[in-house]
């Protein structure tokens, strides 16, 4: 592997540094086509109680399957319970206490996965849900934040239009590397899913050099209208309010796409040089169209946890495959979103941002014990079913609560205790005298996690 000399690397240190002063600049330079391809597939209001893998037996995921039986599949992994502030954490592998202010935005000038691997070589396309700002005025967000190509929407716009003229499923008012046009009735999750086919078909090239695909789904969020697949009104598809129905089409949608993205890297010759992470940003949504929503999970039946920083709704699927990654293991140990940079920097062997809060996963991935974290995960919530306090929290900073878990407890910052191991879904706390070992642990460390000197709330 060609590696970057004295002069290199001081040229690139110079240069990064101008533009992120956190960077570290020790930074490899890998020769064309050496480093993995890595593909971040990231489902939208997807809960572990939809996929096969994970417990669910209400909907049918083959290709999920496919990737869990192929790679590792982690326990927990915790997100946010809400959008906006995961995609940031996952862009930036920080918490949300140190850098998220506003829902729908990000401070697009700080270190991204794009950005870092960008500078490391990597050609790097987002395609699907951006939601992360940006638009006001050019160079807009996604090409800010290192992605050299985009295929997107303004989220805010197309929802607040939605029922109008559109949704972010059909008739989408869309972006693609700098123009912004109407979809005019195509499918936009059948839209996106070519633009990131494509992107994958052109570094097929035995000389190209790796690629990073960030592709955010669109999928499953409301509002739950027919797919391309069936016939339909076109009130029926652009209207803001949809129907429980469709909402299976949706998750089998979700698995079909990963089986397109898994047989064209086939196709290609890529498969075994692409590392392929799937996670969603948090659990199923269960208002409007999906208050009625019950999906089969490990022997019962169970309302989506979006909005609730419980189990189904912050610890969320993820799955990973590619050359060196363990296949048909299963991993306990809790991790976060926080691990998903330093983790993606470690493959594409480039130096991690200073101010990262994870770690990487990528020697567990590989087989090493479990270990990191000291065996912990964060998130953070309320427990309403409504976006409005995440949307700016420093407003709501004395409500919100602050969540630690390990492999078997779970530490509310109210205090309240649960034993996963025998309640999962977090029915009943134990008595205040109960378990004082691994609730002092927990407090310790959730206490340690919040005294930052750099908090924003």
């Amino acid at each position: 592997m060609l590696r970057s000399t004295p002069l290199m690397r001081w040229t690139i240190c110079l240069a990064t540094s101008l533009l992120y002063l956190s960077f570290s600049c020790s930074t490899a330079v890998h020769g064309a086509g050496k480093s993995p391809n890595i593909v971040f597939i990231l489902a939208d209001d997807l809960g572990r109680e939809c996929l096969e893998s994970y417990g669910g037996t209400s909907y049918r995921t083959p290709n999920l399957n496919r990737l869990a039986e192929q790679g590792t599949r982690f326990e927990c992994c915790y997100a946010t319970p809400m959008c906006s502030p995961t995609r940031v954490m996952l862009m930036t592998g920080r918490y949300s206490f140190h850098n998220y202010r506003q829902w729908g935005r990000m401070d697009l000038e700080q270190p991204t996965l794009a950005s870092v691997l960008q500078h490391s070589g990597y050609h790097t396309a987002v395609s699907g849900k951006w939601h992360l700002g940006g638009w006001d005025q050019p160079p807009y967000g996604p090409t800010r934040t290192g992605f050299g190509r985009y295929a997107t929407f303004d989220y805010e716009k197309v929802v607040r239009e939605g029922g109008q003229v559109g949704n972010q499923f059909w008739n989408t008012e869309i972006w693609k590397n700098g123009q912004n046009y109407r979809l005019n009735m195509e499918y936009g999750p059948a839209w996106y899913r070519r633009q990131a086919l494509d992107f994958i078909r052109e570094h097929a090239a035995r000389n190209s050099p790796a690629f990073f695909l960030y592709y955010p789904l669109v999928h499953a969020h409301r509002p739950f209208v027919p797919t391309d697949h069936v016939a339909a009104s076109a009130k029926e598809r652009t209207t803001r309010n949809g129907k429980l129905k469709y909402f299976p089409a949706m998750v089998s949608y979700i698995d079909e796409i990963v089986g397109t993205v898994l047989d064209t890297l086939e196709t290609t010759g890529q498969l075994e040089n692409t590392v392929i992470f799937f996670a969603a940003d948090n659990g199923t949504d269960n208002v409007g169209e999906a208050k009625e929503l019950r999906s089969q999970y490990r022997g019962t039946k169970v309302a989506g946890g979006k909005y609730l920083p419980t189990e189904l709704g912050a610890n969320v699927p993820l799955l990973v495959r590619g050359p060196g990654v363990r296949q048909g293991r299963v991993v306990k140990l809790p991790v976060d979103f926080t691990d998903m940079l330093p983790t993606l920097c470690e493959i594409a062997e480039t130096q991690c941002p200073s101010a990262t809060d994870g770690e990487s996963l990528w020697p567990m991935l590989q087989g090493a014990p479990e270990t990191g974290h000291d065996g912990r995960a964060y998130t953070w919530g309320v427990f309403e079913h409504s976006s409005k306090k995440y949307k700016t929290p420093a407003t709501y900073q004395n409500e919100l609560i602050h969540v630690v878990r390990d492999g078997r407890w779970k530490l509310l910052s109210t205090g309240e205790l649960f034993d996963l191991a025998d309640d999962w879904q977090e029915q009943t706390p134990l008595p205040n005298g109960a378990e004082r070992a691994s609730r002092m642990r927990l407090r310790n460390h959730l206490d340690q996690l919040r005294s930052s000197a750099s908090k924003l709330w």
